[in-house]
């Protein structure tokens, strides 16, 4: 079938985020094969078929087939050439190699001696893959013989293969000629893991996981009708103006005709018909680019392809310059959006018998600290680039967010203001190059386009391409707030914060919450500047210091009173990093255990768990800056 031409204005997806060789931060565990479902029929993440095909060390099996399972290669080295077996023996035409029956144990409580033999004879190849998936690590058994294992004498051939399997009585039987006639082959069921614990290269090609899904996806498109790609394929669309009302979308004739009335009588005969003037497989990988687009059940193509605005590459200097810029903006919003996340009258953890304003608002108060959390990597993201590019760790806080003006930072309560800016502040720029957003896609396309002047530019496009792409995320996040809180007048959802009382606990808790920012912006230096040298102990502490930070914090709101978060003087507020070298991390610490004394001292309930658990994590990280100490790093800011 010859290509049909490509329809003017058709968009090509270009992601170049699944090009990274790397892990990528964000992917779920069940894209890891090892966390998979491992099903088939059609298969999501692989097939745990083509795994179980190389069950028994030396042997590659066929399991698609009615006729049974067909051993299809004998590998050499393996414990089935050990034994005599030949890829001569399974080429024969006239003679294929199958199945005839296995033996091991399938469930943990079979002891050696009452390991199941299974017969494949009226087995086809599926049916004994499931038998062969069941099969424990442990010495197994396989018998083999010529001829279709669906029809075969099975174990009956060679009597108790279990005796054989523990006494590893092995064999290849042949014919005074030499042919081969039986064998019964013994191993330790195959490893499908290398040392490392990954699936063994040496093993499995690149693609055998896969190949045997519903692949090419065209396959998957053409076959599977309603509900299961109804997100992104319809089965039946109008043409553009609505004159022709049924039309069959995959149909090769690509211009308007009306699909074929269905047959109440013989749905199937309907089907046939139907599928009769679609693409064939073939022409659907050739043509699938002919696909119009689809718009409320129309097909369309007269949208066009968007003009992107000019972009202005920039230099390596100016490259630099922004992203300390925007690690400080970063920062600003980070914690003007945990302001906003206190300021919402929320407890930290949802009760069972939570009324259903409580929950509204417990919801959207969720949303906004995923996005605060958000930007926290964002931050370590910047300053991971910038450490790519040879540069300093940059902590400063931003004195204004340039959204469409000047935005000046401040701890803002959530009011019906307040989150429209946000909204605003995270909705996509339709000029590259402004706003958050867009500064961000002028440094990604000057990354990808002078690869030249950056010498990791595919590192340093993949970090700027994941802040790009939560940015999305969180303009629709914070329109969910929006509507989470529609039904609710503000003065229902924001908490008055204040200075508060002055009482001893409020008092100690505010001093608590200070220190403990000062010691989490000091132990995100310390890792950044160490990069991979910090390992995960700092990682950890610093994890444990925001989650410390969260509760003295929601402890706070909950009485009234407002978190300050006021910048340790040490830290530069236009984003230099530290002022001057002295062991900052290690001070804050220090001075957090006064006030942890003092709140273990007041007695209140609960009070002293808080401060004994603070405590200990708080002595935790002075002991590991110890040990760094005494590694010769500073470390401490």
């Amino acid at each position: 079938m010859p290509d049909l031409p490509t329809p003017d204005g058709k968009i090509f997806p270009r992601n170049l985020t699944a090009r990274a060789d790397h892990v990528v931060h964000g992917n779920p565990t069940g894209t890891r094969p090892e966390s998979g479902v491992d099903n088939c029929f059609p298969g999501l993440e692989f097939d745990q078929r083509n795994l179980d095909k190389r069950f028994f060390p030396g042997l590659t099996v066929d399991f698609q087939r009615g006729s049974g399972s067909k051993v299809i290669t004998v590998h050499d080295g393996g414990a089935a050439a050990v034994a005599g077996l030949a890829q001569a023996d399974v080429d024969d035409p006239d003679s294929p190699v199958y199945i005839w029956a296995l033996c091991g144990r399938t469930t943990v409580d079979q002891t050696e001696f009452s390991a199941p033999v299974i017969d494949c004879s009226g087995l086809r190849g599926l049916g004994v893959w499931r038998r062969v998936h069941d099969l424990l690590p442990g010495r197994i058994a396989v018998l083999l013989g010529p001829g279709p294992g669906v029809s075969s004498e099975g174990s009956l051939a060679i009597g108790d293969l279990n005796s054989l399997r523990r006494s590893d009585g092995g064999f290849v039987r042949r014919s005074p000629g030499g042919g081969f006639e039986l064998a019964v082959l013994v191993a330790e069921r195959a490893r499908y893991l290398d040392e490392d614990g990954v699936i063994d290269p040496e093993t499995y090609e690149p693609g055998d996981l896969t190949r045997s899904l519903c692949a090419p996806w065209q396959y998957d498109f053409r076959d599977c009708g309603c509900w299961y790609w109804a997100a992104s394929k319809p089965d039946v669309t109008s043409n553009s103006d609505g004159s022709v009302p049924q039309m069959n979308f995959l149909r090769r004739d690509r211009l308007p005709a009306a699909d074929l009335d269905s047959d109440a009588n013989d749905p199937g005969a309907t089907r046939g018909r139907r599928t009769a003037l679609e693409f064939t497989y073939p022409g659907l990988i050739a043509n699938w680019d002919v696909l119009p687009v689809v718009l409320n059940d129309r097909e369309d193509d007269t949208l066009g392809i968007p003009v992107p605005e000019p972009v202005t590459l920039l230099d390596r200097t100016t490259v630099i310059k922004e992203l300390k810029r925007l690690a400080t903006v970063e920062h600003a919003l980070c914690v003007e959006y945990l302001f906003a996340h206190y300021s919402l009258n929320a407890p930290m953890e949802l009760p069972e018998d939570a009324s259903p304003q409580t929950t509204l608002i417990h919801t959207a108060a969720a949303e906004v600290f995923a996005v605060a959390v958000d930007e926290m990597r964002h931050l370590r993201w910047v300053n991971e680039a910038l450490g790519t590019l040879g540069e300093p760790v940059t902590l400063g806080r931003a004195e204004n967010i340039e959204r469409d003006g000047d935005h000046p930072f401040e701890l803002r309560p959530l009011t019906e203001a307040t989150l429209q800016w946000f909204i605003d502040v995270e909705a996509p720029s339709q000029v590259q190059g402004t706003g958050i957003d867009g500064m961000y896609v002028q440094l990604h396309e000057t990354l990808v386009e002078k690869p030249e002047l950056f010498e990791e530019s595919d590192r340093l496009a993949h970090l700027v391409k994941l802040i790009i792409d939560e940015g999305g995320d969180h303009f629709r996040r914070f329109t969910a707030v929006k509507a989470h809180l529609a039904a609710l007048a503000p003065q229902q959802w924001v908490r008055d914060l204040g200075p508060g009382t002055g009482t001893p606990l409020q008092t100690q808790l505010l001093t608590l919450s200070e220190h403990y920012y000062a010691m989490l912006l000091g132990m995100l230096q310390d890792t950044f500047e160490l990069g991979d040298r910090a390992g995960g102990v700092l990682i950890e502490l610093s994890r444990r210091t925001m989650v410390n930070l969260h509760e003295i914090n929601h402890l706070l709101a909950a009485r009234g009173v407002a978190p300050r978060f006021t910048l340790p003087a040490w830290l530069d507020p236009e984003g230099g990093g530290a002022l001057a070298e002295g062991p900052f991390t290690r001070a804050a610490a220090l001075a957090a255990i006064p006030p942890l004394d003092a709140i273990f001292a007041l007695g209140t309930p609960g009070a002293r768990d808080l401060a004994t658990r603070h405590r200990a994590d708080t002595e935790a990280l002075l002991a590991a800056l110890t040990v760094q100490d005494g590694g010769g790093t500073d470390g401490d800011g």
